[in-house]
């Protein structure tokens, strides 16, 4: 049987039995784990309070043919504030609802959990919108996916500067005014097409440092979310459940 240790951010928990539980584990080490937690639903459970939804613990794990189980989980930050708005707490279900679409197992990339803990944590304070938190997180898991937007220049003609460029979701790319014609892209505004410049090829510790207008950011968390949903072709009800949460 082999062990491993890494820290980790549940994403989800479903019970079975009376008192186990199955969790979904965004670890730094080894991308998405999906591991049993013996007697985790007890009060009294040792891995009871390290295995709730949301939880950023330190894990241990076993592993014996291909099945995990949760040996240790050591709470490091439970993000509570999560619950004292739905919106916020719907958020960061679909973020984790994307990161099990987008993370392979054994993956070894930290900057996913990076970024999903550090949407948690904006999402906690307040000190970013949320359509500028979920713009953010959309736009970099794409790109940490490999799904990253070609935003340099006209997949067309090739121009860098124009006075209008249009992005296209299902292709990932810009087209200038002059070449838009052939087929409709959503048209950018220099502020939006920067930002997204700006999530996408600056480094991780940069991301989340560019200034942006609350209606930009609106058009800004628009525009990542369609990119989002036609490269994975596939809905989030998270995300369903979130729209009506902020429009109602």
């Amino acid at each position: 049987m082999n062990t491993f240790t890494t820290d980790g951010l549940v994403l989800s928990v479903r019970h079975t039995g009376e008192s186990d539980r199955i969790v979904t584990v965004l670890t730094r080490d080894f991308g998405v784990v999906r591991a049993f937690a013996k007697a985790a639903c007890r009060p009294k459970s040792k891995l009871h309070a390290g295995t709730q939804t949301f939880c950023f613990s330190d894990f241990s794990f076993s592993e014996n043919k291909e099945t995990y189980r949760v040996t240790e989980a050591a709470p490091k930050e439970l993000f509570y504030h999560l619950n004292d708005r739905l919106a916020a707490l719907t958020l960061a279900q679909y973020f984790g609802q994307l990161a099990c679409e987008l993370v392979f197992d054994d993956d070894k990339n930290p900057e996913f959990l990076r970024l999903v803990l550090n949407s948690l944590y904006f999402l906690c304070t307040r000190e970013k919108s949320d359509a500028w938190i979920k713009a953010v997180t959309e736009l970099r898991f794409c790109s940490l996916s490999g799904y990253a937007p070609e935003l340099n220049a006209c997949a067309k003609c090739g121009k860098t500067d124009a006075d209008r460029f249009f992005f296209h979701p299902s292709e990932g790319v810009l087209c200038c005014q002059d070449c838009n014609h052939s087929f409709v892209g959503l048209p950018l505004d220099s502020a939006v097409l920067g930002a997204m410049r700006h999530i996408v090829y600056s480094n991780f510790e940069q991301i989340y440092s560019f200034p942006l207008s609350a209606e930009s950011c609106k058009k800004l968390s628009l525009i990542c979310e369609k990119y989002i949903l036609c490269q994975t072709e596939r809905s989030y009800t998270s995300l369903d459940f979130y729209k009506k949460c902020r429009d109602g």
